[in-house]
């Protein structure tokens, strides 16, 4: 048996990685396992990597059984791309030459000798623009101090648009060598991180990562309000800077349910009664999912005394 990463729902920055009762996120990992199970979380720009392996039991969504007699093709807008037999001593393997680009379609196959056979794709989102990132004051809520800011992003207004926001912090010295870096957790104030109705009327308070979908935006922009606590903007030493990286990541679809109910499962874990972990795939015939993810970046530099 092998331990999967904590799939790169909770990032693709860090860690490229929900519940509920809608229809969509009907999964349930059979007991007993030994359904082939392929994730790959496509970045626009960046290197693939892709997961195969067999599920083992309803107990676990990080447990996986190794694949021996594995493989898999990619096709790529309808053109066959990449076929190989996947390594059985690899968790993900990673295929430099093929490029992701926005818009692209990727299709992936995969099987076992014994028989298995999987299916999934994805649609590479287009990345959207953050027009403006703006402070609006400190603010004190219950003895915690934050700067307030307002993000200002395109939303285009021909599609539904999935996103996730995540914010990280570096310090960095007189020679431009980060000597702190953290994941930064912000205050999600703004009402589209707020769950959806349909989501569960029990889940108040759980934090989705930063997800969120533009289901009450009317225009073709928006001003999303977060605090980040004062300590992330603090005037730095001498001779050095503070950055502030801001990420909007458009998901597909599948993906943004994928990382909710990812959440959810992992909240209903540590509650005594639960119903049986719901993660959602796009996979036919098995598990996992075949998601992607475009970035829109941005960043707030502070300069201390004296840095060049």
């Amino acid at each position: 048996m092998i331990k999967s990463p904590k799939y790169i729902a909770l990032l693709l920055l860090s860690a490229l990685m929900m519940l509920s009762c809608e229809s969509d996120l009907d999964l349930k990992i059979p007991e007993g396992g030994g359904q082939l199970v392929i994730f790959s979380f496509l970045t626009a720009d960046s290197v693939m990597s892709v997961h195969l392996s067999k599920s083992v039991s309803h107990s676990s969504v990080d447990d996986f059984e190794r694949v021996y007699d594995g493989y898999i093709a990619i096709k790529r807008n309808g053109i066959s791309l990449d076929s190989f037999a996947f390594p059985y001593d690899k968790t993900w393997i990673e295929r430099p030459n093929i490029t992701v680009k926005e818009g692209d379609v990727f299709d992936f196959s995969a099987g076992t000798l014994s028989g298995l056979n999987v299916r999934g794709e994805t649609v590479v989102p287009e990345a959207t623009k953050i027009l403006s990132i703006d402070s609006m004051g400190l603010s004190v809520i219950n003895n915690v101090r934050a700067i307030s800011y307002e993000l200002e992003f395109a939303d285009a207004k021909d599609k539904d648009n999935y996103y996730q926001l995540l914010i990280t912090h570096e310090k960095r010295d007189s020679l431009n060598k980060v000597t702190e870096f953290q994941d930064v957790n912000y205050y999600k104030d703004d009402e589209l991180f707020y769950i959806r109705d349909q989501e569960g009327s029990l889940l108040g308070g759980i934090d989705f990562r930063g997800s969120f979908s533009d289901y009450i935006i009317e225009d073709e922009s928006y001003r999303i309000q977060i605090r980040i606590p004062e300590i992330y903007l603090l005037q730095p030493g001498y001779k050095e800077t503070r950055v502030l990286k801001f990420y909007l990541l458009s998901l597909s679809q599948d993906y943004y349910n994928y990382l909710r109910s990812r959440v959810v499962a992992e909240y209903n874990s540590k509650l005594p009664v639960v119903d049986p972990i719901k993660i959602h795939s796009n996979i036919q015939g098995g598990l996992g999912l075949i998601g992607s993810v475009a970035i829109a970046s941005d960043s707030i530099v502070i300069i201390g005394n004296a840095y060049n």
